[in-house]
C-alpha cells in the first residue's frame, strides 16, 4: 500500500510539472554574481477570465488598489495609493490621472493607456514631482497581461526610468520592474474593502 502511494504521489508531481507553464526569464542588464546578469522571472500571458474588477498590489512600502472597467470596448483604469512609508497617497479619475501636493508641492501622476486589447493594457506611466530645484520622476512604458488563471496580472515596467534631481544634479536610476497584481472581486470594490 505504501510503495502504490508513493507511486501515485511521484505520477501526480510528474504530471504537474509537465503541465505547468514555464515561467520566463527577462534578462537584464544589472550586473549578478561573477559574469552573471540578474533575470526577472515573468509568468506567462493567459486569455483565462478578464480584466473588469478590482486588484491590488502590496509590497513593503506601498498599497495600490487598481479598478479596471470597460467601457464602450476600451479599458479604463483608476488607481489609488497609498504610501506605508509616508503620508503620500492620490486616487486617479477613470482617464488615470491625479494631480495632489505633498509638503506643499505639487505632483502629477499619469497613467495614459495606448491601444489595448481584452487580453492585454499598454501605455505609459508617469510620476513626477517638482519642488523648487529637487524632484522626482518615475517614467515608463506599461505593458499588462492576465496570468495564470487568469487572477493574478502582471505588469511590465518598461524602460522604466526613476530620476533624482537636487539642484543642477540628476541622479538616474534604470532598472527593469515588474508588479504581479491580485483580483480580488470581479466588482468594483471601496478602498476600505481591499484586504490590506
Amino acid at each position: 500500500m505504501r510503495a502504490l502511494r508513493t507511486l501515485v504521489a511521484a505520477a501526480a508531481a510528474a504530471a504537474f510539472a509537465l503541465a505547468a507553464p514555464a515561467v520566463e526569464d527577462k534578462p537584464t542588464e544589472l550586473r549578478g554574481i561573477g559574469n552573471e546578469r540578474v533575470l526577472i522571472q515573468m509568468a506567462p500571458e493567459t486569455t483565462a477570465g478578464s480584466f473588469d474588477g478590482s486588484w491590488m498590489y502590496v509590497n513593503r512600502d506601498t498599497q495600490f488598489g487598481m479598478w479596471i472597467r470597460t467601457k464602450n470596448g476600451a479599458p479604463q483604469v483608476k488607481l489609488q495609493y497609498q504610501s506605508l512609508a509616508g503620508t503620500e497617497t492620490f486616487e486617479t479619475d477613470w482617464d488615470g490621472k491625479a494631480v495632489y501636493y505633498l509638503a506643499g508641492s505639487p505632483v502629477t501622476f499619469e497613467l495614459k493607456l495606448g491601444a489595448s486589447t481584452a487580453d492585454r493594457i499598454v501605455g505609459t506611466w508617469s510620476w513626477v514631482l517638482k519642488a523648487g530645484r529637487t524632484g522626482r520622476s518615475e517614467t515608463a512604458n506599461i505593458v499588462t497581461y492576465r496570468t495564470w488563471d487568469g487572477r493574478t496580472l502582471l505588469m511590465d515596467f518598461q524602460n522604466m526610468e526613476r530620476k533624482l534631481t537636487q539642484g543642477s544634479i540628476d541622479r538616474i536610476n534604470k532598472a527593469p520592474q515588474v508588479w504581479n497584481w491580485i483580483k480580488i472581486s470581479k466588482r468594483e470594490l471601496l478602498w476600505d474593502e481591499f484586504p490590506f
